[in-house]
């Protein structure tokens, strides 16, 4: 057997999963011996009412707590400053983010830097990270980042206009509460873009280069239960808590299994059309993932053909080629019934970017361009780019 040869890792952080598992964060505060408290969030999740429970919890417990509401979309470097401040001047024992990806990242970003001296700049160079913080508990409420069983974070460097990602030991949280019930009154357009960034993590770590048995065994389900759930979330969520269940479990499956192979130029790809284009990361994974899955075809026929087959697609009597393009046509269509873009055109990039976007992925992206399941050069990456305006 192949598999005998090599070696593994995978760590997962102590994770709840339960509809109105919010109202354990106390007690589990309490577990960790925090005697105060910062709740990391942002004004829609505020607005929502979606810290109210976590703060009956925390009330119940007779815990003090603060909160910061200023977290912002796609983790600004100052944002991420502004809440590093806030923990390195007060004597915080946990911290709690509630809240989608870019709320995860930052509280893990401000974390990492407040235990430097609320220095920002470590998270610009992952190698001078020496502490870990203080202990981190994350109550996603999104079904999209995972960003709550991973020891990563994206953050935006304003001063370069560069989304980057930063990975490290450090980073890893102490405990996730995974709640559907958070995710419940989820805006259609958030659904759909953070469902497509579950199975994007999914189908990307699935046919990796890396990918390997413990990755199969995740993102095969992930895969499954987002081709069978996220239209229904989508089309009215509120009422469906099941579906909303699936989705949120998909989510951490899909990172889970993601972090024992890892992205490839999906990823790399997404990082600049967030920027270029004002498209959140979902989103952008959304658009470029059948175009990417296209290109790939030849790298792993099998593997897309038993995609196909996980997200519905009937197979019987088709070539294996045959069985690979419909995975293809299965994540258009998905992509499609829940509302997002189709082509680069429709969201303002023009065959004058296309060289840019090239450069980016090639000097920034490239331990993702090694694990693309096909040998990627840039006249491949051009045909590809220019194929999805």
């Amino acid at each position: 057997m192949e598999e005998l040869g090599r070696m593994y890792g995978i760590q997962v952080p102590k994770t709840i999963i339960e509809i109105n598992g919010c109202e354990r964060v106390g007690a589990l505060t309490r577990e960790f011996q925090a005697k105060r408290v910062l709740i990391v969030t942002d004004a829609g999740v505020m607005e929502a009412g979606l810290i109210d429970k976590v703060k009956g919890s925390l009330e119940k417990e007779k815990m003090s707590f603060e909160i910061f509401p200023r977290c912002l979309a796609s983790a600004p470097l100052a944002s991420v400053g502004e809440c590093a401040r806030l923990i390195g001047g007060r004597p915080f024992d946990v911290i709690i983010a509630v809240g989608g990806g870019s709320v995860m990242d930052t509280a893990k970003l401000a974390a990492v830097a407040a235990a430097h001296g609320g220095d920002v700049s470590v998270v610009l160079e992952p190698g001078k990270i020496r502490n870990r913080g203080v202990r981190k508990i994350f109550l996603p409420t999104t079904s999209g980042t995972g960003s709550e069983v991973s020891n990563g974070a994206v953050f935006t460097d304003e001063a370069t206009k560069r989304k980057i990602p930063v990975f490290h030991e450090h980073m890893w949280v102490d405990a996730a509460i995974i709640d559907p019930a958070l995710t419940l009154n989820m805006p259609p357009s958030t659904t759909a873009d953070s469902g497509m960034d579950a199975l994007c993590h999914a189908i990307e770590g699935y046919t990796s280069w890396k990918a390997n048995i413990l990755t199969e065994t995740l993102t095969e389900r992930a895969i499954s239960l987002v081709a069978g759930n996220l239209r229904v979330a989508y089309a009215k969520g509120s009422k469906h808590i099941e579906a909303r269940y699936k989705m949120a479990l998909a989510a951490a499956l899909a990172m889970i299994g993601l972090r024992t192979s890892g992205s490839y130029i999906v990823h790399s790809m997404s990082y600049i059309l967030n920027n270029k284009a004002h498209l959140s990361h979902g989103t952008a994974c959304a658009l470029m993932l059948p175009y990417v899955m296209e290109f790939n075809l030849a790298g792993d026929m099998e593997r897309f053909a038993r995609v196909a087959e996980l997200m519905g697609e009937k197979t019987d009597g088709l070539s294996l080629r045959e069985k690979a393009e419909r995975s293809v046509t299965a994540v258009r269509c998905l992509s499609a019934d829940v509302g997002l873009p189709r082509t680069l055109g429709e969201v303002g990039i023009k065959e004058g970017d296309i060289p840019e976007i090239i450069d980016y992925v090639f000097k920034f992206h490239s331990y993702q361009i090694e694990n693309n399941p096909r040998y990627v050069r840039r006249e491949d990456l051009e045909r590809l780019l220019r194929a999805a305006l």
